[in-house]
């Protein structure tokens, strides 16, 4: 098999398998995500879809998979197995093919609640009712039993590396925003190249909303998640500029083996 960093177009495809198993779970995973069938259905696609289906297969059912995922709100069980079913399904999908900006964007957008950044604080104005935080759901331990489980660290680890390596694969370059002299300069971060690709830039917009939380000196507690954000940002960061500069060299070399 293939490593998480490489895209691959193998010949054998299994998209009879994967269109049942989608066809089974279709329903409780689009229209009953209010009960824990979503979260059975979600196990069953996570444990039997094959990996290696068509990208026609994998671009008719991706939006869909989206709009299961954005139906159920803080689930972290939830959201690291589709991020895992998005790991799978964007080595077999042209980058060009698909509007990753969608994915991205919410993935920036649940960041907030993922890596846990203290946003806000207590005011000393009592007269405002305080609402209590809002809740979350989990599986039941009857189903998580079914994916495994270690320890609170070793799951939020993982967690945050699938977030960071969806979020590299979707900067870019699928959209790229042209950058002129006429640009407004707030907006181009430094960025020694004139093309940047649109996810680039949002994502140097979140990082520029989470720079202040590294900062030691501020007053309050800035969250390990955010920590381990950075780690595996930089290391997913490299891995790509990594891969792409030793493709590269291998066109500009061996042409005939690129």
């Amino acid at each position: 098999g293939s490593s998480d960093g490489e895209s691959v177009f193998p010949v054998p495809q299994k998209d009879s398998t994967a269109r049942a198993l989608w066809d089974v779970t279709r329903n409780d995973l689009l229209y009953h995500t209010h009960s824990n069938s979503c979260f059975r259905a979600l196990i069953m696609l996570y444990l039997f879809h094959p990996s290696s289906c068509s990208s026609e297969f994998y671009l008719e059912v991706m939006p869909q998979w989206l709009e299961s995922w954005s139906n159920v709100d803080r689930c972290p069980e939830f959201d690291f197995l589709w991020m895992v079913m998005f790991c799978r399904a964007r080595k077999y999908v042209s980058p060009e093919e698909y509007d990753w900006g969608s994915l991205r964007r919410y993935l920036l957008t649940q960041c907030g609640y993922w890596l846990q950044i203290p946003v806000g604080g207590v005011s000393a104005d009592k007269s405002f009712p305080r609402a209590a935080p809002p809740g979350k759901r989990s599986f039941p331990s009857r189903l998580k039993a079914f994916v495994g489980s270690g320890s609170k660290y070793e799951e939020g680890i993982d967690f945050v590396s699938k977030v960071t390596k969806l979020l590299v694969f979707c900067a870019g370059p699928h959209t790229t925003k042209l950058l002129s002299e006429n640009s407004d300069p707030d907006k181009m971060h430094d960025v020694s190249s004139d093309n940047i690709s649109e996810g680039s830039l949002e994502i140097l917009r979140f990082l520029s909303f989470v720079k202040p939380y590294f900062n030691p000196s501020n007053i309050g507690t800035w969250t390990f998640p955010l920590g381990a954000f950075l780690h595996y940002l930089s290391y997913e960061l490299c891995h790509r500029v990594g891969n792409t500069a030793g493709l590269k060299t291998l066109k500009n070399d061996h042409p005939n083996i690129a």
